[in-house]
């Protein structure tokens, strides 16, 4: 699971990172944690281009009152709630890193993974549109995988993260078998601090 992650850039090194042309959010810094049910930065492909805008972190279906913050990437192509998204609205979710909690001794230590060489590592969404608080708007939805064996003893799951090599396949707006591959693909280098 990822239930929060941290972001800190400028909506100019956003741009420059991920190249869009369209940026259709307000030019501000993003600080400190993410939570579900914040609007964060969100790179997607329109009409052929990437486009830079602020979506709702968690998916609001009409049949439950929770959000829906994650997706598994080994069942995402088969539920009904995913299917149609992962098919044809995937994005990249910009992150300097997550953060995990572990009991220990009755205790909850938080964790702050990131990546050992890269400054914003791009987790693996998927997007749509729902009636949010009386008005449509689009929301991104997590992918996530099995831990990588050194992760697993704070948390079971992780974040997929897409490299940027195929960051351009991943944002096409149609599906193709190698889609798979870069959900399976190894984890990058990490590294973990106790805060």
């Amino acid at each position: 699971m990822c239930g929060r992650y941290f972001l800190q850039i400028s909506l100019e090194k956003l741009e420059n990172n991920y190249g869009a042309l369209n940026i259709l959010c307000e030019t501000q810094k993003y600080k400190d944690e993410v939570f579900p049910s914040n609007f964060a930065p969100v790179i997607y492909n329109k009409e052929k281009q990437r486009n830079l805008s602020l979506m709702k972190w968690g998916f609001k279906p009409s049949f439950t009152d929770s959000l829906v913050i994650n997706a598994r990437s080994e069942t995402v192509h088969k539920k009904k709630l995913f299917k149609e998204s992962f098919h044809t609205r995937r994005c990249l979710i910009p992150a300097n890193g997550f953060y995990e909690w572990k009991d220990e001794a009755g205790e909850k230590l938080k964790y702050y993974i990131d990546h050992k060489n890269k400054d914003v590592i791009s987790l693996a969404g998927i997007y749509d549109r729902f009636k949010i608080e009386g008005e449509q708007q689009y929301a991104f939805c997590i992918l996530t995988k099995d831990a990588p064996s050194e992760l697993r003893e704070i948390h079971d799951r992780v974040p997929v993260i897409i490299k940027e090599k195929f960051s351009d396949e991943w944002l096409e707006n149609k599906f193709t078998p190698r889609i798979f591959e870069y959900l399976k693909s190894e984890w990058l280098d990490f590294k973990v601090k106790i805060l």
